[in-house]
């Protein structure tokens, strides 16, 4: 590479970071929609006595436990005693059983007046996870709690269509939310969807709010902000992720709570959730025996009812529900990064990629059959990973891993931190022969003598572009959370004689990965995994948690870096 194209990719790289850092920059004020400045007229005590009553009388109501029926029964009476419309729907689900368990959604209709076609869905699951008992905090608090919104909502006459519903199977990955987004017949009329989650034990401090899609969608701002003000006329605060980690959210998306289906399905939705400040005692009971009724406050029960009885009440006022793109990025309160500035920024980022390839197509470094072949390398490369994958998703089939229908085991489950070591050992030893023989059919695509492995690096460059392309087009946030590095690293490789430059392209092909590992150690930390967070990975894959394009353009970068390991490391021609 000649000194001036170098320059030219030193300051492209440059204004990548520039523009990257500069994003608060192109920010705009926002201005949600107001709160219901009426009086609110939650009851505490009913809800208390419901948070009570699903807690004490059915502590073991977790999906296919012994109390989840007599639980949908109790919800169902419920909700009939108020008048309602109820319809129960049951379904089949693996949660780690021998056998396929039933789950069933409970769900009622309040009709609205002058804007009936239009449904608000208030939606708390009543599911809990085997390794609790009551599960007060999660899930009883916010029950409760949409007990007392319908009982309340629907005694008076009310705009909007409401409806009420209470999943199931939500910890093993949303499962009665998407049953619901994929069954209800009137799903095209919902405008607006509400998650209410956990309620903390111990005094509420702040309204957690939650925007993450389950594979696609994002929750849209006005909902956001419309949460913020009625926490704020309540008295309370906000606790949202800071707009690093909601790139990040955004790139990963993988929610965790039942707004993710709504949003896959384009629906406005939110997760909001009672937070408390009490870490330790969070600590000490999420998840765990010790999630009891003891440790959780009737006041904020009733501080939680509240906040949200502005919410829906807001939201069936309203003239109109907006409709906004949920493409942005929020830097504050009152501030965000609209779609526009967003995509072209993150396409600008990879000005140094294009560049690259730019500068390699002038120079004639791509012609030829050698590259043909060097891409061909890729492919079978990144069909061996793909074979292991899908070995990977073969094993729960195979009752070499437990069977989940979509996820696996949420937070302290003890399959986490339990390594089964078979289904690892079975996976590797099918990696490895697939590798072998690949080594069969890479043998007749070697290069003849005198071909220059900075051709080869140049098409994987090129490989590497095809891959921001795509991944461009599916999740922008992705591409450059991902692939950013990669771009502005690998297009420094060049072939080297000496063992230090074969060392320094070992280290700019393994520091594109720091994001990854970061995320790891995040997760770890989050998940409260510590060193099993790479079993936990495994896991995800062999389920579903991580879709295919995810899954594809993860592998093909893969693919790209082994490549380039092997091609860096010549010396200056023929083809490993």
């Amino acid at each position: 590479m000649t000194w001036p194209r170098a320059l030219v990719l030193i300051l492209f790289s440059a204004v990548t970071v520039g523009l990257l850092v500069s994003l608060p920059r192109f920010a705009r004020p926002y201005t949600g929609p107001a709160a219901w400045d009426g009086a609110v007229q939650f009851s505490g005590e009913r809800a208390w006595a419901d948070v009570v009553t699903l807690a004490t009388r059915f502590p073991r109501r977790w999906s296919g436990g012994p109390d989840r029926q007599a639980a949908a029964d109790w919800l169902a009476d419920g909700l009939k005693t108020m008048g309602l419309e109820v319809h129960r729907e049951t379904f089949a689900g693996w949660v780690g059983e021998s056998h396929p368990v039933t789950l069933e959604n409970v769900w009622a209709v309040s009709p609205g007046t002058d804007r009936r076609d239009e449904i608000i869905v208030l939606a708390g699951n009543y599911d809990m996870v085997p390794t609790s008992v009551q599960a007060a905090s999660d899930t009883a608090g916010h029950v409760g709690t949409i007990l007392e919104l319908a009982r309340l909502l629907s005694a008076a006459p009310h705009r909007r269509t409401l409806v009420v519903v209470f999943p199931d199977g939500e910890e093993w990955g949303m499962l009665g939310a998407r049953r619901f987004v994929r069954t209800f017949p009137q799903r095209a009329r919902i405008v607006a969807a509400i998650s209410i989650e956990d309620l903390d034990a111990g005094v509420l401090a702040a309204l957690g709010i939650d925007g993450i899609g389950q594979f696609r969608g994002f929750a849209p701002m006005w909902l956001r902000a419309l949460a913020a003000d009625a926490a704020a006329r309540e008295g309370y605060r906000t606790d949202e992720v800071s707009a690093l980690f909601e790139w990040i959210q955004r790139s990963l998306l993988v929610s965790s709570t039942d707004q993710g289906p709504f949003l896959e399905r384009g629906i406005p939705a939110i997760d909001l959730a009672g937070r408390a400040d009490d870490a330790a005692l969070k600590a000490r009971v999420y998840h765990l025996p010790d999630d009891t009724i003891e440790h959780m406050r009737p006041g904020s029960v009733l501080a939680y009812g509240r906040i949200q009885e502005r919410i829906v009440r807001a939201l069936d006022a309203m003239p109109a529900v907006p409709r906004e793109s949920s493409v942005y990025l929020r830097l504050g309160p009152e501030r965000v990064v609209p779609f526009g500035w967003l995509l072209v920024i993150q396409v600008l980022a990879f000005a140094p990629l294009a560049a690259a390839v730019l500068f390699r197509v002038r120079q004639g470094a791509l012609r030829g059959m050698s590259v043909i072949r060097e891409l061909v390398r890729v492919g079978i490369v990144l069909v061996v990973l793909l074979l292991w994958v899908d070995v990977v998703k073969l094993l729960p089939f195979l009752g070499l891993l437990p069977r989940y229908s979509l996820y696996a085991p949420p937070p302290r489950h003890p399959l986490l931190t339990t390594v089964a070591w078979p289904p690892v050992l079975v996976s590797a030893a099918v990696l490895v022969a697939a590798a072998l023989l690949a080594g069969r059919f890479l043998r007749p695509l070697r290069d003849p003598a005198g071909v220059r492995s900075t051709t080869l690096v140049s098409a994987l460059v090129v490989c590497l572009a095809g891959i921001v392309v795509v991944a461009l087009a599916h999740n922008p946030f992705a591409a450059v959370t991902f692939l950013l590095l990669p771009a502005l690293l690998w297009i420094w490789i060049r072939p080297h004689a000496s063992l230090i430059g074969r060392i320094i392209n070992a280290g700019l092909v393994g520091l594109a990965f720091i994001v990854v590992v970061l995320l790891f150690m995040q997760f770890a930390v989050s998940l409260r995994l510590g060193r099993h967070i790479v079993w936990y990975v495994f896991l995800a894959i062999a389920y579903a948690q991580f879709t295919l394009p995810q899954i594809v353009l993860s592998f093909a970068t893969l693919a790209v870096a082994i490549r380039l390991l092997a091609v860096s490391a010549l010396r200056g021609s023929s083809t490993p």
